[in-house]
């Protein structure tokens, strides 16, 4: 179990939260607010769930409703609850709003630096939502059916359907077991995660298996998405876990790297990886973060010298 301590703590002190994640929201950030926020509506208290977005992800789009993009003025007096965030920049243009305020974090990242005046921060943790499921354990608040869905979902979309967890992973099983019991399952989670794709994404798919590079005998992949090809397909969701998921399959693959373009001269990086491999700390080198095997970043340049910065700091590491 974790120590649920200081979150204990901070809730019970407060009456009214905000409640933030991270820009470019995943299942597991989504999940772990809304759980959040359900939690301290269950004690009584009062919450709102703010996040910078997009909702581009074809899981995570039905949750946008929920979620306000700003933090009106009269709601600036709540304490704040920021979830899967290693730093607080991470929150986007929310964090300016909220500065100055109580602030408790959860998070599992291994990368960034200590924030805010408590802290449930546990690297070992597989996803947010297993923190937020010891804290609803704690307050002694059992979750109903829909929550533990969302907390299974969370776990789910960070281990890549459980492929992430390794051999100590024992007391993740069993916490699946009582979401399980809760009323939910592992059918119901994956096409939340999986069963909600357009054509198109799965076109763009394609495309990016067709720009996959290969060095060093397929140790290193590298693949790249330009908006013109979102724009060709018309592709409005995500299709990046797909890829990763293909491409970590392949003989010998111990580093994938997505080099996606934002906007002109600007590009996001997603970095997956094998145990051997820290591309969380690649990442954090050039200002980004995640965990040790998947982390991201953004960079300014052209395709190719994005590539070549790209290959150049991945090679040393994965002994290329």
């Amino acid at each position: 179990m974790y120590d649920t301590t200081e979150a204990v703590r901070f809730i019970r002190a407060h009456g009214s939260f905000i409640v933030l994640g991270h820009k470019e929201p995943d299942g597991d950030c989504v999940a772990s607010q809304v759980a959040a926020a359900r939690l301290v509506r269950a004690l009584g208290k009062e919450a709102t769930l703010h996040s910078a977005g997009p909702f581009d992800r074809p899981e995570i789009a039905p949750f946008e409703s929920e979620f306000s993009a700003t933090v009106p003025t009269e709601r600036r007096s709540a304490a704040v609850i920021i979830v899967d965030c290693s730093t607080p920049d991470r929150t986007g243009p929310l964090g300016a709003a909220v500065t100055g305020l109580p602030c408790l974090v959860i998070d599992h990242h291994s990368a960034g630096g200590p924030f805010g005046d408590a802290r449930m921060v546990d690297p070992s943790a597989p996803s947010t939502t297993m923190l937020l499921l010891d804290l609803f354990e704690s307050l002694g608040v059992a979750p109903d059916a829909d929550t533990a869905r969302l907390i299974l979902f969370g776990l789910c979309t960070d281990t890549g359907f459980f492929r992430h967890l390794g051999t100590g992973s024992a007391e993740t099983y069993r916490s699946v077991a009582r979401l399980v019991e809760r009323g939910t399952s592992t059918a119901d989670v994956y096409m939340m995660v999986y069963g909600r794709r357009e054509l198109a994404s799965r076109k763009l798919l394609g495309e990016m298996l067709l720009h996959a590079e290969s060095l060093w005998s397929d140790r290193l992949i590298v693949v790249w998405q330009m908006i013109a090809d979102r724009e060709r397909l018309g592709a409005h969701q995500r299709g990046e876990d797909d890829l990763y998921r293909l491409l970590q399959t392949v003989k010998g693959n111990v580093v994938v790297a997505l080099i996606k373009e934002e906007a002109d001269g600007v590009f996001s990086v997603g970095l997956r990886s094998t145990a051997a491999v820290d591309v969380g700390g690649v990442a954090a080198s050039f200002g980004g973060g995640g965990h040790r095997q998947a982390a991201g970043f953004d960079i300014h340049g052209s395709l190719e010298s994005v590539k070549k910065t790209v290959i150049d700091a991945i090679a040393p590491l994965a002994g290329l």
